[in-house]
Parts: C-alpha cells; structure tokens; sequence
C-alpha cells in the first residue's frame, strides 16, 4: 500500500504518523510565564539532537486557540525542564495534556508536586526519574499554522536518588520504569529489553 501525504486531512495527517513513530519518548515540560505561573505539559513529539554540547529537540503543536503555553513561556523566559514519566505518574501527565486557560497552572490543580533546579528557574517534577534542565537555543516554526520546533541546551542532568549511572552503561531503562506514547491513547511500560553486539565494519589489510 501507497499512501500519499497530500490526499490526507490533517486529522488523517497526524493518526498515520503517530501510528508509525513508535513508541515515542514523552517530554514533559515544565515552565513558567513571566508572570511567575508554573505549566506542565506532555510532548511526544521529543528527541535528542546531539550529545556534547547535549541539545534536545521538543515539538508543540498548535492548540485549540492557537500558540501552547509551553512555546509561549520558554520564548520569553528562555529556559524550561524535560522531565521523564514514570508509569507511576501516568494519570497525573494524562490529566495535564488538558488545555487550561493560560495563566492557570497545572501542577497547582493536579497536585504535581516540584522541587527547585539546580541551573534554570523553572522548577521539575520531584518524582520524575529524571529531568533534564535546558535554556533555550532557538524556537522554528514548521509548518502553517505553525508548529513550533523548540531547540534546548541540557545545562544539567538530575537524576532521582534511587537511580544508579554508570559512565559506561548508562541508567538501566527498566529501573526508570519510563512510559511511551503510542497511538491515540495507548502507552507503553519497558518490561523486556535484549541486547545485540555492535557490527563494525573491517577492513582486510
């Protein structure tokens, strides 16, 4: 089967890329207007750009009446945090993807607990099992209406206590317990990983 970007509507648009890009990492973004109001909101839309200087990259649609909160506040405060979900906070992220008028805050009406960063002014998720604090680099619009493609510097990573790093290895997925966002309204728990070797390429002398 073929199937031609332009013959879609954007309803039919979204749905076939949101049911082929999976499962999707979940960013969600905390950050405060200029008026000090705190927002937290999930974006599937998420990835890593490069790692040293390590960029993060977040997309935010347009919402119901028009520019989201999120791309509002990170353009004139220039900093936000990327805080993972946990399958533990699965309900409390669902429930703020709601649009609340803007200036209200979602943490305030869920009960979200925060806990203060360390390099940014916006504060992250306190159970999260781990935020990523950036400032911004830049915002681009992709798209009419616009999306906005939101570009960020990690100026630090918080790990939750019960976590442990290696340099090498890294941080077990499966102790994160970290959700995935599939279609419409499936998600995702890691309850199996495998491993394969690396195969490189060599050359005969």
């Amino acid at each position: 089967m073929m199937i031609d970007p332009a013959t879609l509507n954007g309803l039919e648009a979204h749905r076939i890329l949101i049911s082929l890009i999976v499962p999707r990492p979940i960013a969600w973004v905390t950050s405060v207007s200029p008026d000090g109001i705190v927002n937290a909101a999930p974006y599937s839309f998420f990835s890593g750009v490069r790692s040293k200087p390590p960029v993060i990259s977040v997309s935010a649609g347009q919402g119901r009446h028009g520019e989201k909160d999120t791309p509002r506040n990170i353009a004139a405060t220039g900093e936000f945090v990327v805080n993972l979900v946990s399958g533990d906070q699965a309900e409390q992220m669902n429930r703020s993807a709601t649009e609340y008028p803007y200036g209200m805050s979602e943490p305030e009406e869920i009960g979200i607990e925060l806990a203060p960063s360390e390099t940014v002014n916006v504060p992250r998720i306190a159970d999260s099992p781990a935020a990523l604090e950036c400032s911004l680099q830049q915002i681009i619009p992709v798209g009419d209406p616009p999306a906005s493609l939101i570009l960020g510097e990690v100026t630090a990573y918080r790990i939750r206590d019960d976590l442990e790093w290696d340099r090498i290895e890294g941080i077990d997925p499966q102790a994160m317990d970290v959700i995935g966002r599939l279609n419409l309204n499936s998600y995702l728990r890691i309850t199996e990983t495998f491993s394969m070797e690396r195969i490189r390429y060599e050359v005969d002398d």
